[in-house]
């Protein structure tokens, strides 16, 4: 079905007038869709791969010459280097105005999914864990519960195994896989493999080019977006209960303060997506009230060491308390800073990353002041593999092309929302 597709394209192949889109979003919302590319050195290849997707973005295919249709991965890069290369879907070939990538889906040449009356899907993983298991099962009940077949391929974090589960579902002529590469380093050649089997393929948690630059489609993190709609859910918990009633004009008795991990924030933008939303909402606090603070790699110790001297030292002069941390392991240590200082729950508001139970469990041991005081972007692993599920049901049933990139959903967690995630998922 779709070889007669790609055929039917090749025939109607031209030379388009349209532009694939509009001018380039603001930096802030360059986030990139990994989290665990924030701590990885990326591998030379990728390194090359990414300087070849960066070198052309897709408002230049404004020009007269800009070229469409079922080109090979060569032509196409090429195209895309000169700014002509139309983002359309159908031809397997995508630019996300979110990542700021081009990706290639191979989809005109993907087989008919139910010519051997059977529908197999897999996820080549690189190893289990707290994480990648819920995932792997909801993805696999999501799928099973449309009548395919599924398989988890464990690889137990060896590389040479990880590459020997793609080619074993290869033998197996599965449909669709998920993949998430113990080095991304590995995907130029699992996605030639793929693309020549005309086996459907997306990558989550770690994203990564093949060998013209083109990334697969994936399914991840959007840090930008979670955070940003998490300074949201804070300006407006702040609003609903008045808490800037008595904050001087000039907002001199007031502290915004970032717990700031570089390396994660140099890619993620997590407190930059929180800071847009609640400036966009208190456009007048000044700089003199806001502190970003290098938290290293946000771990307990770390954060205590930065955020409790910045505390001691203004807490004679500061009413109220807005935190923000990117680096998901600093409620608890703000928390116990705050306590030692004799700072009311009803002064502060702490947002963050929560992906583990400790924060939580923190909310929990505080039912009557410091729950209400914290707020969380929750990221659970187990709604990624239902939304997997779903995008490979509607590509095999619908013929949808796979979304070149989708981000986790914005999962709230504060006062009202705690205890239902965590007897969902702890």
């Amino acid at each position: 079905m779709k070889k007669i597709f790609a055929i039917a394209l090749a025939a109607v192949m031209v030379l388009s007038l349209a532009a694939c889109g509009g001018s380039a979003a603001p930096a802030a919302e360059a986030a990139a869709p990994a989290a665990e590319a924030a701590v990885e050195e990326a591998a030379p290849a990728e390194n090359v791969a990414q300087e070849k997707v960066e070198m052309a973005a897709p408002a230049a295919a404004e020009a007269e010459d800009a070229v469409s249709g079922p080109l090979s991965e060569e032509e196409a890069a090429a195209a895309r280097d000169a700014g002509t290369l139309v983002s359309d879907a159908t031809t397997g070939y995508e630019y996300s105005e979110n990542t700021k990538y081009w990706y290639y889906s191979n989809y005109p040449n993907y087989k008919d999914f139910k010519a051997d009356g059977a529908v197999k899907v897999a996820f080549v993983c690189k190893f289990s864990g707290a994480w990648f298991t819920p995932k792997q099962e909801s993805l696999g009940e999501t799928v099973k519960a449309a009548g395919y077949e599924y398989l988890y391929i464990d690889a137990n974090s060896d590389e040479g195994a990880w590459l020997d589960g793609i080619q074993n579902i290869i033998n197996q002529d599965f449909d669709a896989v998920v993949m998430t590469p113990v080095n991304t380093a590995l995907l130029p050649d699992a996605m030639a493999m793929l693309q020549d089997a005309g086996i459907a393929y997306l990558t989550t948690d770690d994203p990564g080019a093949d060998a013209y630059g083109f990334y697969s489609p994936h399914y991840g993190l959007d840090d930008y977006y979670l955070h940003n709609e998490l300074g949201k859910l804070t300006a407006k918990a702040a609003e609903d209960r008045g808490f800037f009633d008595g904050v001087a004009d000039d907002y001199s008795d007031f502290r915004l303060v970032f717990c700031d991990s570089p390396a994660v924030e140099a890619i993620h933008l997590r407190n930059v997506g929180f800071s847009d939303a609640f400036m966009a909402a208190y456009p007048d606090i000044p700089e003199s009230s806001i502190e970003w603070l290098d938290c290293g790699g946000s771990l307990g110790d770390e954060v205590i060491a930065k955020f409790a001297p910045y505390v001691e030292a203004n807490k004679a002069n500061v009413k109220k308390w807005v935190v923000s941390s990117g680096g998901a392991a600093s409620v608890a240590p703000n928390v116990t800073v705050f306590k030692e200082n004799g700072i009311a729950a009803e002064d502060c508001l702490i947002a963050d990353c929560f992906s583990t139970e400790e924060p939580i469990q923190v909310m929990q041991e505080n039912p009557d002041d410091w729950k209400n005081s914290c707020f969380g972007a929750f990221l659970a692993s187990a709604p990624s593999g239902v939304g997997m599920g779903e995008i490979i049901i509607d590509l095999v049933e619908n013929g949808t092309p796979i979304p070149c990139f989708t981000g986790y959903a914005f999962i709230p967690c504060d006062a009202t929302t705690a205890d239902e995630i965590q007897a969902t998922y702890f």
